[in-house]
Formats: structure tokens, sequence, C-alpha cells
């Protein structure tokens, strides 16, 4: 049994060293580098999974060649103990997605931390300053190729619209980020270990999410601050609040109204390229989001789907 659990630590501390350099060359971020470390914490304990996470660093940063491969593989590991832990401790989902959320946090905290301490600079800063110069490039061909009117006004919106959305809506951004890798973390986790006979708690099927339309208000809220921290001079404070607020709930709202969505596509056994041309749509079209924003807020009234009224029946 022994022998077992270092034959499967030496292999998944490999596959971590193996995404984290393909990641760093191919600029892909960091989303399943915990995933090798969650499963080994899991199924083998703390001990294993720290010894297997120094060891990755240590290989990771002679294969890359400097010392920062190994740095995002102990920052990372972090990630990848906690949910282990949490995992094997038989948390529920909420409780998981709590640990994911927190955990996540800090390796932002830390990786900030780190940019800070090697470049002497702001990671978000930084951030801000390229996401501004690409829409001044692209603001820049377009003129080239002689368009004008509405596409580079909408460039121009953007330039005044993202600033301020780092500044103020950063909190939430962070949120959401942390919301997202934790929950993709623990589906692979979870399409792992069933593929092995085995399960972690879970949510509700995705085509079932819901939420009450009450939770509408800081949704209005939230619009109405951030609308008038635009055209009326406003108290920072107001101007934090209000974007936080209308980010959040805008977009859990959003994924309520795909859920909607998602339900109708499956009862309609719709085709899958007709699917991936909605998700694009829902990318390429302000409008086409807005609907389903207020689809998910609707259903709180109208419950679309039938929820409610569906019996709980025991197997």
């Amino acid at each position: 049994m022994k022998t077992r659990s270092l034959t499967e630590g030496a292999m998944l501390g490999a596959i971590t060293v193996l995404v984290t350099i393909i990641g760093e060359y191919l600029g892909i971020p960091a989303l399943i580098v915990p995933v090798p470390l969650i499963l080994l914490v899991y199924r083998q304990g703390f001990r294993l999974g720290i010894i297997s996470a120094i060891a990755a660093a240590l290989i990771s940063s002679l294969v890359a060649g400097h010392v920062f491969s190994g740095l995002s593989i102990i920052i990372w590991g972090f990630v990848g103990v906690s949910l282990g832990m949490a995992l094997r401790e038989k948390f529920s989902f909420s409780k998981l997605m709590v640990v994911g959320v927190l955990s996540n946090l800090v390796v932002m905290g830390l990786n900030v931390l780190l940019y800070s301490l090697i470049f002497g600079g702001n990671l978000f800063t930084e951030m801000l300053g390229l996401m501004v110069e690409a829409i001044q490039q692209a603001m820049t061909v377009w003129e080239g190729l002689g368009v004008s009117g509405e596409a580079i006004a909408k460039y121009e919106r953007m330039l005044d619209i993202v600033p301020f959305i780092i500044k103020f809506g950063l909190p939430s951004l962070l949120l959401i980020y942390s919301l997202v890798m934790s929950y993709v973390n623990l589906l692979i986790i979870r399409l792992i270990l069933r593929r092995m006979g085995d399960d972690i708690p879970w949510v509700v099927p995705f085509t079932e999410w819901r939420i009450s339309s009450l939770y509408a208000l800081p949704l209005l809220v939230g619009m109405f601050l951030t609308v008038q921290a635009q055209v009326t001079t406003m108290a920072s404070w107001l101007q934090f609040l209000g974007l936080n607020l209308f980010i959040i709930f805008f977009h859990i709202y959003l994924v309520v109204g795909l859920a909607i969505v998602w339900h109708y596509f499956k009862r309609k056994k719709v085709a899958g390229f007709l699917k991936v041309l909605f998700i694009f749509l829902l990318f390429a079209m302000e409008p086409l989001v807005l609907a389903v924003v207020f689809l998910g807020i609707s259903d709180g009234l109208f419950d679309f789907r039938k929820l409610k009224a569906e019996p709980k029946t025991e197997e």
C-alpha cells in the first residue's frame, strides 16, 4: 500500500510539472494545476501531498530553467491541499466551494505579493495597462481600415469603463474568478473520481439552478448607483458598493438565465452546433445578454421550468 501511495504521488507530481510547464509556454492560466494535488491529498493524505508539491516544484524549476515555475506550483498547491483536505473530510458542496473560493483568493494575493517583490510593481495596474493598450491598438486598426462611427465610439466607451471597473469593481471580479476556478477544479475532480468508482458531494443539475427574484433588488440598486456614478459626483464608497453589487448579481442572474435556456435546449433536443452558436452570439450581442439576465430575474416570479410544482420523489 505504501508503494502504491508513493507511485501515485510520483505520477500526479509529474502531471503537475507537465501541466505547469505547458501552461507557461502556451500562456494558459493555471486553471488545472491544483487538480493533481487535490486528487493526491484526497486519496493519500496531507503529508504525501505536501511532499509531492515540493518535489514537483523543484523538478519544474530545473526543467523550466527558472524558479518561477516552481513557485507557481507551491502557490497553487495551497488550493490543491485545501480542497483535497476538504474532500477528505467529506465537506458538503457549499462548504467545498467556500474553501475553494477562500484558497483561490489567498493564491491571488500571494501572486500579487510575489509580483510586487520581484518586479516592484502592482499586478493589477499592469493588467489594466495591458487592457488599455489592447483597446487602443484595436481602435488604431479599425481606424486604419477606414471604420468610424459606432464601432470606434464603442472602443472609446471601453477606455472610460475599463479603468472604472478595475478601480471600483475588483473585489467582485476576484470573487467571480475564484468561484469559477473552484467550480472547474471540483468538476474535473468529480469526473476523474467517477471514472475511478468514487464520487464527491455535488450541486443539483445545471438546468435546475434557480434563485429568488428578491435578489433582483441589489441588482437594481447596483445598476442605479453605477449609472449615477457616470453622470453625477458620488462618494467613492457608493461607487464601490454599486458597481460590486451590479457585477455580482448581474452574473448570478446571467447564469440562472442560461440554466433556463439550457433546460429548454435539453427538452427540445437542440443540436449541439446551435448551442455553440447561441454561446457565440451571447458574447457578441449585448441585447441577448440582457435578455438572458431578464429571463433569470423573471424566473423567480413565473417559474418557467415548474421546479416549484414538481413533487419530490424518493428513489
